[in-house]
């Protein structure tokens, strides 16, 4: 009996093993997942021909994945006749099409970076799988180049349609005929299309709404009518997205927090600009503004601070508005509210920077000190902020602390203080007092700013042979220089941190400033603009001469 359980017990061990090895499932323990996961196999090979119109496509993965993140990542152009449904497991993924596929037709399959393994890691790159049920697959392609943050790089999608004579307006109310993602770098390719005409736009759907909104983010080569071709003349297509403007700000609320505090809310973005720079009227008259600022972790609202109280039911209008592309703009009519209580109100933690950092000066030249808070606050006490030098941490600073507002304050040293220093700040909360009855902070707060050393700076000169102006942009980590370069003329940009630079260039051919992307019609070109084609490294106490700069679109 003894032999016959121990039989037993080993059959179903060796069973169990079987059944685990046959049914896949995820899998735990082990290090942490960062790589990538890859296809390794799909049905039918890429680039096959005469495929049978009632086929079945098979994709195999080397990892686990979650099946839920290919419904929205796996996209099949030109749409099958009837649609088609996803079987998946773990590894592998089944497309079944609901009718046979057309005849003579090239389909192409794309997996983006949104299909996921078990560890939130996605594709390195949009998958594309191609196929004829034809002799022959389709050879036309477009490529081309998005400039602008890695954020715009990432997150939009370009989008072309077979139909080329329709404002983008009304197109973007049906289904592209093909939708892609560019890679990290900005670079795309459209491959494996008919030799055609097509309309082609980027656009970055920030609510998803698949419409053209006023915070999404919108751009078309020069021209957006664009040609599909085999041969090895292809076009580099250039799109630089921009800010979609719009002539009106629908505003979306207005409440007063506390006296002579109004929050408002709008549907886009705003700046520390659009506060500061903003004239607000209460019942058709003028209110002059104490100060502004963005309300925290909320791009989209802002604080003023005004100069005398109103009251419930107040109407209030707001005009040269700006949002955070620069386009100027005006309210609706709004209505006051005053909230029940001030529960969810707490003071955040103080932002503490140069005064002038964000305006590409060196706080060595006034070493004014920034301090803001997103609620009304007061300093209850002279000495409640305190500067000492990193290398004598027991011996204060002695300087002046100002009052600009109620949500802004200002520390000026008795004396400029040294190029290329570390300096430490603290905040003693103690004598630190919400208005606005915030919850009290911790006891202390303290951080860190450093001068700049003028012999850690650069210059960079540059010279275009065009015939127009150009107003051309300088960035790299946390500096963004503008200037107008003129023909024939050099051009010295100074005061640069040893770094590495990006250039890029615009004709502002209707001299509002800002470059302009193109109309949402066929018709409507975009300003033309450059790129430096390399990135342009600064020494310090160097002048980096770039010589002609050679425009190419």
């Amino acid at each position: 009996m003894h032999k016959f359980t121990k039989s037993l017990l080993i059959s179903m061990s060796i069973m169990a093993f079987l059944l685990n090895c046959a049914n896949e499932r995820p899998i735990s323990g082990g290090p942490v997942d960062k790589e990538a996961p890859r296809i390794v196999y799909s049905m039918p090979e890429n680039e096959s021909v005469n495929v049978d119109p009632k086929t079945e496509i098979i994709i195999k993965f080397n990892e686990q994945m979650k099946k839920g993140s290919f419904i929205s990542s796996l996209q099949i152009w030109p749409r099958p006749p009837g649609g088609f449904e996803l079987k998946t497991s773990w590894t592998w993924l089944k497309v079944r099409f609901n009718e046979p596929l057309d005849s003579n037709e090239t389909y192409l399959l794309t997996l983006d970076k949104g299909a996921q393994d078990l560890q939130g890691n996605g594709l390195e790159s949009t998958y594309v799988m191609a196929f004829s049920t034809g002799n022959n697959l389709n050879s036309g392609r477009l490529v081309g180049t998005i400039h602008g943050t890695t954020n715009i790089k990432k997150n939009g999608d370009l989008l072309l349609y077979r139909q080329f004579d329709t404002n983008l307006a009304e197109l973007r109310q049906s289904e592209a005929d093909y939708v892609f993602q560019p890679d990290d770098a900005g670079k795309f390719e459209l491959p494996y299309l008919a030799e055609r005409s097509y309309m082609l736009y980027y656009h970055w759907d920030r609510n998803q709404n698949k419409r053209i909104d006023g915070d999404d983010y919108f751009g078309r080569p020069e021209v957006a009518s664009v040609m599909a071709r085999t041969d090895s003349l292809q076009k580099n297509h250039q799109i630089w997205p921009q800010l979609i403007p719009l002539e009106k700000l629908k505003l979306l609320g207005v409440k007063q927090l506390g006296e002579q505090f109004i929050e408002i809310r709008a549907n886009r973005r705003m700046t520390k600009k659009s506060a500061l720079g903003v004239n607000l009227y209460i019942d058709n008259v003028s209110i002059p503004l104490l100060g502004g600022s963005m309300v925290d972790e909320d791009n989209f609202a802002m604080h003023l601070n005004i100069a005398a109280p109103v009251t419930e039911g107040a109407l209030v209008w707001l005009t040269n508005f700006q949002d955070s592309s620069g386009f100027q703009l005006r309210s609706d009519t709004l209505k006051l509210k005053i909230p029940a209580s001030f529960d969810t109100l707490k003071l955040q933690i103080p932002e503490v920077l140069w005064s002038n950092a964000g305006l590409q000066r060196y706080p060595h030249e006034n070493s004014e000190i920034f301090i803001g808070a997103n609620l009304p606050y007061i300093f209850k006490s002279d000495s409640a902020f305190k500067l000492v030098n990193k290398m004598q941490d027991s011996v204060a600073i002695q300087g002046e602390l100002k009052k600009i507002n109620s949500m802004e304050w200002m520390f000026r040293p008795d004396s400029a203080l040294e190029d290329g220093q570390t300096y430490l700040w603290q905040i003693e909360t103690r004598f630190l007092h919400s208005q606005l009855n915030g919850r009290e902070l911790d006891s202390l707060l303290s951080g860190r700013l450093t001068t700049i050393n003028v012999d850690s700076l650069g210059s960079l000169r540059v010279i275009q042979m065009g015939v127009e102006d150009l107003i051309c942009r300088l960035t790299g980590k946390d500096i963004e220089r503008q200037f107008v370069l003129h023909p024939g003329s050099s051009t010295v940009i100074a005061d640069l941190p040893a770094q590495a630079y990006f250039l890029s260039a615009f004709i502002d051919e209707d001299g509002d400033g800002r470059y302009d992307s193109g109309g949402m019609g066929p018709a409507a070109s975009s300003e033309a603009f450059w790129i430096y084609n390399s990135e342009i490294k600064v020494r310090a106490r160097w002048e980096t001469d770039l010589g002609v700069w050679r425009l190419r679109e």
